[in-house]
């Protein structure tokens, strides 16, 4: 498998404290076998894995801006060029985003792989590998991390190239090409799992991310802060997956046990709105990606594509916020500033991947389906307040419909520019207009496999008749 293979080839020893975009280097690599001879090696390899997930071309901006510029959310500039295609739906096998982010999201999964195997063969003889105490802490807590982010890393791609999850069905549907104990060797013919299976292998992941990290205390829990794959995120991690798996009992019980675990107070409205042009850590963030100057990102930065590259909010978006919305103070018109950077700098600030106001929101939608409508209320209530026009829970809607259809606003009103829209659409199957087509289904919709990887003959199988459904 070309493209996925391309990447077991090497390891990164760069240092991702600052969650700085990687470039590999094959001069720098060295072999798999020699790569994980102490607790400084996987610390490494696993700071590299942060890189390629927090890239542009992964996290750090394509597979957000695809769902807003895919959907109803955001419209593209012309004249710019970039995200046009997408945005317009004049995508094809070839399409540059596409074919990036099947290789990004695939570099993750093996650089953590890897980093896990080295690890556990550093833990399985902590005598002979000369572990101190605090090696061993290090080391279940850098397993966690990694097993935490290629669940999130394939979670992300079987909803960009799989079909929907769909509860009550076998869901045969065509998933990702699974990579489980070990990385796939070089030019190693391979089979796309089902959606079911690679479901099964998030869950999977998402529980020994757990197990390791049970194997510490509290506050040595607690001592991996917000720019990292902490404990919080990974029951935030659960809490989004068993929501779009229609697991409503358990999208709930993760969500509040990530908001519990966070212990972080309230925001207020100020804080809220000026959050968003720092890089410090708030009470809202759970993990976030964090982008510094040392980046140097430039064209490839979220804010460059809503600035010089003119992105704009639709009049669809705009439309949602009452005038006395608080989160009107971040758009200037029909620009919308969550990402305009720290004053110095536009590509500096925080990418939130989780944040309290999605779990918050988890909960008062799963309430929501299960008709706990007092419970729906009250956690909608911590977001929807920031409309100042409504100072109550029980001024929200108090039926199951009039409160979804609420939920489904605000998280438009909650969430723009931060990539969740079209995943929204498809996960609940609502029809929106996209691209001028009204009434359009996005559930219907698979993005394909990129050409690149089809024509390197390792098997990997196209989405059938993907064209068949465009808008």
């Amino acid at each position: 498998m070309k493209k996925i293979s391309l990447y077991t080839l090497l390891l990164a020893l760069s240092f991702w404290a600052t969650g700085c975009s990687l470039e590999t280097d094959p001069n720098s690599a060295i072999p798999t076998e020699d790569a994980f001879n102490k607790t400084q090696d996987v610390q490494n390899g696993m700071h590299g894995a942060y890189a390629s997930l927090g890239d542009y071309r992964f996290l750090g901006n394509y597979v957000l801006s695809l769902a807003d510029m895919a959907s109803d959310i955001s419209i593209a500039d012309n004249s710019s060029g970039h995200f046009v295609a997408i945005n317009l739906w004049n995508i094809n096998v070839d399409t540059p985003e596409l074919s990036d982010m099947w290789t990004k999201g695939y570099e993750v999964i093996d650089r953590c792989t890897r980093g896990i195997n080295g690890a556990k063969a550093l833990l399985a003889n902590p005598t002979e590998n000369a572990l101190t105490a605090q090696d061993i802490v290090n080391l279940n807590s850098y397993v966690s991390q990694m097993y935490a982010m290629r669940s999130l890393t394939s979670f992300m791609l079987v909803n960009i190239y799989g079909l929907p999850y769909k509860a009550g069905t076998p869901n045969s549907q065509l998933g990702i090409v699974l990579v489980d104990l070990e990385p796939i060797p070089a030019y190693t013919n391979v089979l796309r799992s089902t959606v079911a299976q690679t479901y099964t292998q998030i869950l999977k992941d998402i529980a020994s991310a757990k197990t390791h990290l049970n194997s510490l205390t509290t506050s040595q829990k607690r001592a991996v802060n917000q720019y990292y794959l902490n404990e919080a995120a990974v029951y935030a991690l659960e809490a989004r997956v068993k929501l779009f798996m229609q697991d409503y009992p358990g999208a709930k019980t993760a969500a509040q046990a990530a908001i519990d675990k966070r212990a972080s107070g309230n925001v207020s409205n100020a804080d809220y709105v000026q959050m968003w042009s720092s890089t410090a850590i708030t009470n809202e963030d759970i993990f976030t990606i964090v982008k510094s100057e040392a980046d140097n990102l430039s064209s490839n930065s979220i804010n460059t594509l809503y600035n010089s590259y003119g992105g704009f909010l639709s009049q669809f978006t705009l439309s949602k916020f009452g005038a006395n919305d608080i989160r009107k103070g971040i758009i200037d018109g029909d620009h919308p500033a969550k990402f305009d950077g720290n004053g110095a700098s536009e590509a500096v600030g925080n990418i939130p991947i989780f944040r309290k106001s999605e779990m918050y929101l988890i909960i008062a939608e799963a309430s929501a389906q299960q008709t706990q409508i007092a419970d729906a209320q009250n956690a909608l209530f911590y977001t929807a307040k920031r409309n100042l026009d409504i100072t109550s829970a029980t001024a929200l809607p108090d039926t199951k419909t009039a409160l979804l259809s609420f939920i489904a606003d605000e998280r438009i009103r909650e969430f723009f520019q931060e990539g969740h829209r079209m995943y929204d659409l498809r996960r609940t199957g609502a029809a929106a207009t996209i691209a001028g087509t009204a009434n359009y289904v996005l559930a219907t919709f698979v993005y394909p496999i990129p050409a690149n990887e089809i024509n390197s003959g390792f098997g990997v199988e196209q989405n059938p008749n993907w064209s068949s459904t465009l808008p």
